[in-house]
């Protein structure tokens, strides 16, 4: 639960932005730019959150190495929360000019920031937790929970629409979403004061106590630059992996939204509907990959999730066009099982996997946040442009989410994790993977 509440808080306030990105964010901070040209600058605003990520992957990272994994998810949970308040309290551009937009851009880069750390460090404060015979159904929460996150974004969203006019809304009621993660934040701090630290980090400042283990680094470059020497394929395979579930996630959630109620005419509480039918789905469906990953090995449920996204990929955006509800309800529902519930099941085991206990949170956080920044924080910005210059067809969104995917299956190709013979023994999700001391 310690774990779990911060990547909710994490994912409510992306998820928060997503959904109110084309609709109020673009009219009230960026009234100029009319239009695409609104919407392109609205998602850029929304890819600048990514830009500090890898930073506060790679600061945080180190950190989590030398004090502990709980210090640190205890740091990220404050970055996260305390912006996504203010957020909420920002004066408009019509109160105070430019500025609205600038301090919109400052508030984001903060919250990146914090975020670098704290999906990563669930992941791996998670794994390193779970017993090693259901390592992938413990470790899937890391990610189940996110979407819990967005689920109360999406409903506190849709009673706030249905309660108040639109003139009201646009005034003051897309703002109660904001101000109200005030509460998650202070419930998250409190569960995480009680939270142990993972025995495998406790282990290795043992063995550091005892001068068996060499010192983590102070300076958050040098540590990321010893995990990346380590095994610099491992680093890259991390870098790679959650491109298929992240790029997939924002084009399906982000992008998504904003296409079905401008391009395809849906009423924009269809389109929640469509959002929140992924959502609610797609948390059951990744714990259950996980359950499947102790039985069959991690690897393999995502090899599965990638077939299943590159099959889907075109036809899903086809149904997309009909218009027709509950054929797109269904068909996301589907797509999201496999492009997204699968990948995230089975990457929170073998990312961990990839580095040493020792060094583990500084190539992580490093790997997996520098992708967010390159891949994942762009991914709906580049959709939207993609879509553009096709006048208005997705068919060009489609092969970016098959790219996404494929450099997945590259990823895993690629990776030679850290597993022992006891461990590969011990762990089922890690079956499929070669045993390398």
């Amino acid at each position: 639960m310690a774990a779990g509440v911060g990547t909710i808080i994490e994912w409510y306030d992306y998820g928060l932005y997503g959904i109110v990105a084309g609709l109020v964010i673009a009219p009230l901070f960026f009234p100029a730019a009319t239009g695409t040209v609104g919407l392109l600058a609205t998602f850029a605003t929304f890819a600048v959150g990514f830009i500090a990520r890898p930073i506060g992957g790679i600061v945080l990272g180190a950190l989590a190495d030398r004090v502990g994994r709980r210090p640190v998810l205890m740091l990220s949970i404050v970055l996260i929360g305390v912006p996504t308040v203010l957020i909420g309290a920002l004066p408009t551009y019509a109160v105070i000019g430019v500025w609205a937009p600038i301090l919109l851009v400052v508030l984001r880069l903060a919250q990146g920031f914090g975020a670098g750390a704290e999906l990563a460090g669930a992941i791996t404060l998670l794994n390193e937790s779970a017993t090693r015979r259901r390592k992938g159904f413990y470790a899937s929460f890391a990610m189940a929970t996110g979407l819990v996150g967005m689920i109360v974004a999406t409903l506190l969203y849709t009673a706030i629409t249905a309660s108040v006019s639109p003139e009201a809304f646009l005034s003051w009621g897309w703002r109660l979403p904001f101000l109200l993660s005030a509460v998650l934040t202070v419930v998250a701090i409190m569960l995480r004061r009680r939270m142990d630290e993972s025995p495998e980090f406790a282990r290795v400042q043992i063995e550091r106590d005892a001068g068996r283990a060499p010192e983590a680094r102070a300076n958050p470059l040098v540590a990321v630059w010893h995990s990346f020497l380590a095994s610099p394929r491992n680093w890259f395979a991390g870098f790679l992996i959650p491109a298929g579930l992240n790029g997939t996630a924002y084009v399906m959630l982000t992008f998504g939204i904003g296409y079905l109620t401008n391009s395809v005419g849906l009423p924009r509480s269809q389109s929640l509907v469509v959002n929140l039918s992924m959502l609610v789905s797609g948390s059951v469906i990744c714990v259950l990959w996980g359950q499947v990953c102790d039985r069959i090995g991690a690897k393999r449920v995502m090899y599965i999730g990638i077939v299943g996204a590159v099959a889907l990929a075109f036809p899903y955006f086809a149904v997309l066009e009909t218009g027709n509800l509950a054929l797109i309800i269904v068909t996301s529902v589907v797509m999201f099982a496999f492009a997204w519930s699968a990948g995230s099941a089975g990457h929170t085991v073998l990312m961990p996997a990839l580095f040493k206990a020792e060094y583990r949170t500084s190539g992580l956080f490093s790997s997996r946040e520098i992708h967010s920044a390159l891949i994942a924080g762009p991914a709906p910005f580049l959709a939207a442009a993609l879509v553009v210059a096709l006048d208005g067809r997705p068919w060009l969104v489609a092969a970016l989410v098959i790219v996404t995917q494929l450099l997945t299956a590259c990823a895993l190709v690629l990776g030679r994790p850290f597993v022992s013979r006891e461990e590969l023994d011990q762990t089922p999700a890690l079956r499929g993977v070669a045993v390398r001391d």
